[in-house]
């Protein structure tokens, strides 16, 4: 009973490996709670051994309600039994018994003793254990309290004494166990019989003192009764072989503890409870490079062996520290050193951009921007431990440093991080991560993507794209007038001056004022998304200005005013940085400014794309990946009829058009087309009949015949997808074709919303995570290629499926060539990998 308040009291999480740990962190709470408000002297605990017991021989409906214990709950009870080990707390568990018995009998042997003993269950049964000695703790507010009942607070809550608890139950019935009690014999009625009578054996030799239709009743459910009570009754003489010494309270295992506590991820109660403090991060031993001499020794040395280096996280460059493959830490003053900068660099520079001499950090792309700064370069990286931890947990949101010095290593940086304790802990968690990376085959994906991707991001970030401000200047004042003409327009037609950015606003004005039919809504009210104004413009047209007004304000509020400020003054560009570690699907993402979410439908997209210029004399090339997701489902798929499309070179959105519409593919409509494209995406990412119909706006029941039409068609697409989801649940995870994993701790979720996303995810993971592998291996043969003929272009942006390159005017074709080449020949699979190409002057003339 607890375990599953635990599980239910608490969001599903999990901690770095995807393990769910929900429960066990409700239970360990309860635990502690328990052990420092009670301070007992004795403790046990008890589960269950199996499903069966000698009450399911006595009733092969006892229990026989109770659905299966959810998958996520199971796979956590090894972890509780851990948790219980380390607290060094016995765990009794015996075959034919429930864990009620064996708590009834521990209760029992304890009183014997002249102890006080108190019994922690959200069972209401085991109140039938209470008496002047034994108490039951039951848990209220999901975890954070209890109420104790002794004696005096049974009879309070349920006008019996706790004696009596399982004569009731024989009259009444639990639902909860499928004890059937006697039929037609409610709770008040067998509340009274028992106050009157004292025991169900009382009533049974009194029957004649009750009315006929109730005495008729009993006599015909005697046996029903008599079982009922036997099953509710808690044995108390289980044998179990133990003595009361054995069940004394220990001092916890704290080396266990930590570790487990490490494991989970249960950094809160790893300080909290203090059950060992992480080991504090050393580094006062280190060699300080003060003189010349220092310096010539430090370069001698680096020359020789693989190292670490690493600096400052936020701010001036003031120095690197420096730990090698033997344990030697050194650490070398930029600022303030009376060695000449020209001769650092000098010494230094050869070292730090020699590719041989393989490098590790914490996080490449940040370091080397800092050294540049200084003038020097950085080349032969190694070892990433972001990266690493990155792909190890692709769910996580923070790969700082500290947070995985704690996590993995036990660790506690503190509050002065010096550059020296980031290399120590740096090159300590190298080791470990690198390990870890082999065991999870992640390996090479790791040095065959991750790694040589960072070089080509460093150089996009650094090459950056021109804007023109004169172009963003005119387009802004035009929004401004469109906005101002809009605004005006909404508030005439809803009678009303308001705020239209404010939901809460609008959601009264439409539903209130206008008595429009709420759609949906939110913890705060009324629902005013984009969907639901798509569907109230069904019924008012005109409130499609509303729409219009919001993607207005949102591009110049989140382009054209920011983007000038972005502009860097010595460049003239906008240096967008690339995250390799932001979407767990392994796709890039840009921040400052997000170029990749700029809207490529419609003309406001266009004409904001138009003010991205190429250099003087050099054009854009955007190379665009086509389908490449509907080309890696025909891949993984098999499906012979989506492959030969493929291969025949047909228009896939027409085929399935025609196939779903049923109807011949010259006869497919741009709106089929339309449609099907919709459907083909929307298998893609696991889309139910009802998002399906939502999305094309037709009922629930043409999409899943559109659906039911698409699988015939394409019937081992639909195998495809069934296995993916029996490997998901099998191993809680899936993988792309290049090894990359996706954790899917929700999958087996008893929340249907949590787990049928975590299935939606399975579905489509393996497919836009192996584009996204696809691409980055692109950008990387693409760039060497570049470098290694000597040819002056530069990939500039990646934007998921495309590349835009930027190419002297007259290399442009051969450049256009080869990266064609470089992005179809990228993998060899089983449909041809095709890219389109556009050159222009500007992002938005591209042809």
């Amino acid at each position: 009973a607890l375990l599953y308040r635990a599980f239910y009291a608490l969001p599903s999480f999990s901690n770095i490996e995807g393990i769910p740990t929900g429960a066990v962190y409700g239970f360990t709470r309860m635990l502690i709670k328990l052990l420092r408000k009670e301070e007992p002297q004795y403790i046990a605990c008890a589960f269950d051994k199996g499903r069966k017991t000698f009450r399911h021989q006595k009733s092969k409906d006892y229990k026989a309600n109770r659905p299966a214990m959810p998958e996520e709950l199971v796979a956590q009870i090894p972890l509780i039994k851990e948790t219980l080990e380390a607290f060094r707390i016995p765990v009794f568990e015996e075959e034919e018994y429930e864990a009620d018995d064996l708590l009834g009998t521990l209760a029992k042997k304890g009183e014997k003793e002249g102890l006080k003993v108190k019994i922690l269950s959200g069972d209401k049964d085991l109140l039938q254990l209470v008496s002047s000695s034994i108490f039951v703790l039951r848990p209220k507010k999901g975890i954070s309290g209890t109420h104790l009942f002794n004696e005096e607070e049974v009879k309070k809550e349920f006008d019996i004494s706790p004696s009596q608890i399982v004569d009731f139950l024989a009259l009444a019935g639990d639902s909860s166990d499928n004890i059937s009690g006697v039929p037609g014999i409610g709770p008040v009625t067998a509340k009274a019989l028992i106050q009157e009578f004292d025991s169900l054996e009382n009533l049974l030799k009194n029957l004649e003192k009750l009315p006929l239709k109730k005495r008729e009743l009993i006599k015909r459910y005697i046996s029903q009764a008599k079982l009922s009570k036997e099953l509710a009754t808690i044995i108390t003489s289980v044998p179990i072989k133990t003595n009361i010494e054995e069940l004394k309270v220990k001092e916890p295992d704290k080396d266990i503890l930590f570790s487990l506590f490490k494991k989970l991820n249960f950094k809160g109660l790893m300080k909290e409870f203090a059950l060992q403090k992480p080991q504090k991060a050393n580094y006062k031993d280190y060699n300080e490079i003060t003189t010349c001499q220092n310096l010539e020794d430090l370069v001698s040395k680096l020359k020789k062996t693989s190292f670490v280096l690493a600096v400052e996280k936020s701010g001036n460059l003031e120095g690197i520290a420096f730990f090698l493959k033997g344990g030697a830490s050194y650490w070398l003053p930029l600022e303030q050193t009376k060695i000449k900068k020209n001769l650092i660099i000098g010494k230094l520079s050869p070292i730090l951009e020699d590719s041989k001499i393989k490098k590790t950090t914490d996080n490449f792309k940040k370091i080397i921007f800092k050294i540049k700064e200084w003038g020097m370069n950085l080349d032969g990286l190694n070892f990433d431990t972001e990266l690493a931890a990155y792909l190890l947990n692709p769910g996580s949101s923070n790969y700082s440093l500290r947070d995985l010095s704690l996590n993995y290593l036990g660790i506690e940086p503190g509050q002065e991080f010096h550059p020296v304790k980031r290399a120590k802990l740096t090159g300590e968690l190298a080791l470990l991560l690198e390990k870890r990376l082999k065991e999870e085959n992640l390996w090479d994906l790791f040095l065959k993507v991750e790694i040589p991707l960072v070089e080509v991001l460093v150089e996009m970030q650094e090459r950056g794209i021109k804007v023109n401000r004169a172009t963003l200047e005119e387009f802004l004042q035009d929004i401004k007038k469109r906005g101002e003409r809009l605004k005006e327009e909404i508030y005439q037609e809803t009678g009303e001056k308001f705020n239209i950015n404010s939901s809460k606003q609008l959601g009264r004005i439409l539903f209130e004022r206008l008595n429009l039919p709420p759609i949906k809504k939110t913890k705060t009210g009324y629902s005013t998304d984009e969907e639901v104004l798509r569907t109230l413009c069904l019924l008012r047209p005109s409130l499609s200005k509303i729409s219009e007004y919001r993607r207005l304000f949102k591009l110049e509020t989140g382009y054209i005013k920011p983007l000038p400020e972005l502009i860097n003054p010595k460049t003239g560009r906008i240096h967008t940085s690339f995250n390799q570690t932001v979407t767990a699907t392994g796709r890039l993402s840009s921040s400052q400014p997000n170029l990749q979410n700029i809207p490529i439908r419609n003309k406001l997209g266009e004409r904001l794309r138009k003010a991205f210029l190429a250099d003087r004399g050099y054009l854009f090339i955007s190379a665009d990946y086509s389908q490449i997701e509907l080309r890696l489902l025909a891949h993984l798929s098999r499906d012979t009829n989506l492959k030969s499309a493929f291969l025949r070179g047909e228009d896939i959105h027409r085929q399935t058009a025609a196939e779903i519409f049923q109807v011949l593919p010259l006869q497919v409509t741009p709106q089929m087309r339309r449609k099907a494209k919709i459907v083909n995406f929307g298998i893609l990412y696991g889309i139910s009949p009802y998002g399906l119909s939502r999305d094309m706006g037709i009922s629930q029941k043409e999409a899943e015949e559109y659906i039911q039409r698409y699988f015939e068609r394409y019937p081992k697409v639909k195998e495809y997808i069934d296995r993916i989801l029996e490997e998901a649940r099998k191993q809680r995870y899936v993988t792309t074709l290049m090894g990359r994993k996706r954790p899917l701790p929700e999958i087996l979720v008893s929340n249907r919303k949590r787990r049928e996303f975590a299935e939606r995810t399975a579905i489509n993971s393996p497919i836009q995570g192996g584009a996204a592998d696809l691409i980055k291996l692109s950008m990387i043969n693409l760039h060497r290629r570049l470098k290694k003929e000597n040819w002056h272009a530069y990939i500039i942006l990646q934007i998921h499926d495309e590349l835009l390159l930027e190419a002297p005017e007259n290399q442009i074709e051969m450049v256009r060539k080869i990266v064609k080449q470089e992005m179809e020949q990228v993998m060899k699979l089983s449909v041809p990998l095709i890219v389109n190409t556009k050159i222009g002057k500007n992002w938005g003339d591209m042809k």
